[in-house]
């Protein structure tokens, strides 16, 4: 299990384009997540889900995420995550998923380019709804390239990209649940 401490921004099409421009290919990244139906779990802050990526080579992982606590400057969770070889078990983990009582399940895709520099991971993200970068690392290198990349005074998101989503669909009279490109 490790500890999980990061930081979203959105970012500008503009802004996006310059922080990424031709550095490497983005992955293709479809999550299944998993809700009771009366989505109790979200108020006991346990979150499974299913991430099948697609890049250079073809993944799976089966992740639960469980909060622990509230922070206005960081998102920050606990994760239990295992890498399933065969993407052929895919439809049977899913089935396995629901079968624990976790009946509703949501997809939410996006491409996703990482980069991996000293004790920091950085995520740039195109997704059906908006440009994102998320800093995953320890508060102090966090700061770091907040401050590096000029983005310390944008606002910051601390709660998972399901959420801004619904955000999203509500503020725009969108029905559908999945987040998906079309």
């Amino acid at each position: 299990m490790k500890r999980e401490i990061e930081v979203k921004i959105e970012l500008t099409p503009q802004e996006f384009k310059n922080f990424t421009g031709n550095k490497g290919a983005f992955a293709f990244e479809k999550t299944y997540g998993y809700f009771k139906n009366d989505f109790s779990n979200i108020k006991e802050g346990i979150f499974p889900r299913i991430k099948y990526i697609e890049g250079k080579k073809k993944e799976v992982f089966l992740t639960v995420k469980r909060k622990s606590g509230e922070n206005t400057q960081y998102f920050e969770r606990e994760e239990m995550e295992v890498k399933v070889y065969e993407k052929g078990n895919l439809d049977t983990l899913r089935e396995l998923v629901k079968s624990l009582g976790f009946n509703k399940e949501l997809i939410f895709e996006k491409r996703r380019k990482s980069v991996f520099k000293n004790d920091i991971t950085i995520c740039f993200d195109k997704l059906p709804f908006g440009f994102f970068v998320e800093l995953e690392g320890e508060p102090k290198k966090i700061e770091q390239y907040l401050k590096e990349y000029n983005l310390s005074k944008k606002p910051r998101i601390v709660k998972a990209y399901r959420h801004l989503w619904e955000d999203y669909r509500k503020s725009h009279g969108i029905a559908e649940e999945n987040c998906m490109f079309k």
